[in-house]
């Protein structure tokens, strides 16, 4: 593919693959930087507001590390799903890393990202790794539940492709195993009778009324 045509490819696979292109004044067009994550604020409004969401549909008190949890888990699966998407595609994965994506703040559904062109090298482990940390020491959650999240989120971006694409489920899950096998993925899961299961818990069952995730660890 050439030009922006693995962007377009990737927009056909659902919301949570798409990549919007980075402006040439990306600050003047409403986005932030993506390390700007990393940094005391913007985490803390997203899961402030997501508490505050859960807590309405839910009718009752949601605890803050539970909210944090779900706003990983969302982050994770728009940072992961493309780079499945381009893997099943037969393209070069996205350009992801902390220096190179740019976020805009939103209501509801899949966060906005833009990325910068095309052939940068990629830095998507260690943008995961900086972002387990930011959310570890920000929230109290255990490095365990939010690489299971991570994972979680790989192979949810499977799951996703069997709507869109069904076509392309069979590269897709071998890249999720393939991935699954090296760290910072080993151990946080496994995939029994072609089903992948976590071995943490995303914390979503503490929800009021929220029971349980289809991967999740303790309804095995």
């Amino acid at each position: 593919m050439t030009g922006d045509d693995w962007r377009t490819a990737l927009a056909s696979l659902g919301p949570y693959f798409s990549l919007d292109p980075a402006p040439a004044d990306p600050a003047a067009a409403g986005w932030r930087p993506f390390e700007d994550l990393l940094q005391p604020g913007p985490l803390e409004e997203r899961t402030a507001y997501t508490r505050a969401s859960l807590a309405g549909l839910a009718g009752g008190e949601v605890e803050e590390r539970v909210a944090a949890s779900t706003v990983s888990l969302g982050l994770f699966s728009r940072l992961l799903s493309p780079v499945v998407g381009a893997a099943a595609l037969g393209v070069a994965a996205p350009p992801l890393a902390l220096d190179t994506v740019w976020w805009r703040p939103f209501e509801t559904g899949p966060w906005p990202l833009a990325v910068e062109r095309a052939g940068q090298p990629g830095g998507l482990d260690e943008a995961l790794s900086f972002l387990v940390d930011r959310f570890a020491t920000g929230f109290g959650l255990s490095r365990m539940i939010l690489w299971g999240n991570v994972s979680s989120a790989l192979f949810g971006a499977v799951a996703g492709l069997r709507a869109s694409r069904p076509d392309l489920v069979p590269a897709a899950t071998a890249f999720a195993l393939a991935t699954l096998g090296r760290p910072p993925y080993a151990g946080t899961g496994d995939v029994v009778r072609g089903t992948f299961v976590r071995r943490s818990c995303c914390l979503y069952y503490r929800v009021p009324g929220g029971g349980y995730c289809g991967d999740c660890v303790l309804t095995r």
